[in-house]
């Protein structure tokens, strides 16, 4: 099984769709974009290639809750034209953003758009620096695969944090 069919059954085994919430799901991009232009800017390899992948693995989480197909969104994404990574997390903040503002509208198509943008911008930045978009996710995965816990007011909320 691939990882992309490994984190979308992850988020299924700990029912996501009856627990998480796509405002705290979204907002949680967020907080790992932060996560991404902390490691970016310490220039710590670890903290960006694990950032990568952690907003790769909410991606998906937000695509099964607006019911989008997560493999469809991740075939569809294309690496940007630019090898800037500056200008990389510039789009994908924007794209992050944009998701955040239409989730709760009817611009699901918008939505969908900026998801799709969003993994792309990921690949482009992994690209430009050297890394591996797939390994990335992957060392994502693995970080969270046992992982257990509960949703609390549309968190998942590790074991640990209980």
């Amino acid at each position: 099984m691939n990882t992309l069919q490994n984190v979308k059954q992850w988020f299924i085994d700990r029912d996501l769709e009856n627990g998480g919430r796509l405002d705290k799901q979204s907002l949680k991009l967020s907080e790992e974009f932060g996560e991404l232009c902390a490691g970016y800017l310490k220039k710590n390899e670890k903290l960006t290639k694990d950032s990568i992948g952690d907003c790769a693995v909410v991606i998906v989480g937000l695509a099964l809750l607006i019911k989008e197909d997560v493999h469809k969104i991740f075939e569809e994404s294309e690496f940007a034209e630019s090898k800037d990574v500056m200008k990389n997390l510039k789009w994908l903040n924007v794209n992050i953003c944009n998701f955040q503002l239409r989730h709760g509208s009817r611009q699901k198509k918008y939505c969908l758009y900026n998801l799709v943008r969003s993994i792309g911008y990921l690949k482009s930045i992994s690209n430009a620096l050297g890394y591996d978009f797939e390994e990335c996710f992957e060392l994502a995965y693995n970080e969270i695969k046992d992982r257990k816990g509960r949703w609390i007011d549309g968190v998942f909320v590790k074991e640990e944090d209980l």
